[in-house]
C-alpha cells in the first residue's frame, strides 16, 4: 500500500521479562518513552486520545497482556491508522523487546512517508533505550 509503513526493531536487556510489561502497562507513562506521544488520556469506552509531538491528535486503544508479555496500541483515527506492537521474550540473561510498526499514514503524511519511516524506527529505538533504562533501574531497587 501507498501509505504502508512497516518496521520491526529489536533491543536486549538485562531486566528480566516482568520488570518491562511493568514498565509498558502503565499508560499514563506512555510519552516519558515514546517521546513521539505529548499527552495521552483516557476518553470514553476504553479508548485513549493522544496528542502527538508532530501537529496531530489520534484516538487508540491500548492493551497489555502481561500472561503473554505483550502491549499493542491500536491506532483508530488521527494522522496514521494501524498498530503498534510490543512483545517481550525471555532469554538466557534478561530479555528481548521486539516493536513491531504496521500503520498507515493519512493522505496529507504520504509525502514524508520516507521521512517519517527513519523518524519512526529513529524514536522507536531510543524509547527502547529508555524503557531499558526504568526497567533495569527497578531490578537494583528490587534486589
Amino acid at each position: 500500500m501507498i501509505g504502508a509503513v512497516k518496521f520491526t526493531v529489536s533491543a536486549h536487556t538485562t531486566a528480566s521479562c516482568e520488570d518491562v510489561i511493568d514498565v509498558l502497562s502503565e499508560w499514563k507513562s506512555l510519552p516519558e518513552y515514546w517521546h513521539g506521544m505529548r499527552e495521552i488520556s483516557q476518553s470514553n469506552g476504553g479508548m485513549f486520545k493522544v496528542r502527538f509531538a508532530f501537529p496531530g491528535e489520534g484516538k487508540m486503544s491500548y492493551f497489555c497482556d502481561q500472561e503473554s508479555m505483550y502491549c499493542t496500541e491500536n491506532y483508530h483515527s488521527g494522522p496514521f491508522t494501524g498498530f503498534k506492537k510490543i512483545q517481550i521474550y525471555e532469554n538466557n540473561n534478561g530479555s528481548t523487546i521486539t516493536v513491531k510498526w504496521d500503520i498507515h499514514l493519512s493522505f496529507r503524511l504520504l509525502i514524508l512517508k520516507r521521512f517519517l519511516t527513519r523518524h519512526f524506527q529513529q524514536g522507536t529505538e531510543n524509547a527502547l533505550s529508555r524503557i531499558i533504562l526504568e526497567a533495569e533501574s527497578r531490578i537494583k531497587v528490587t534486589q
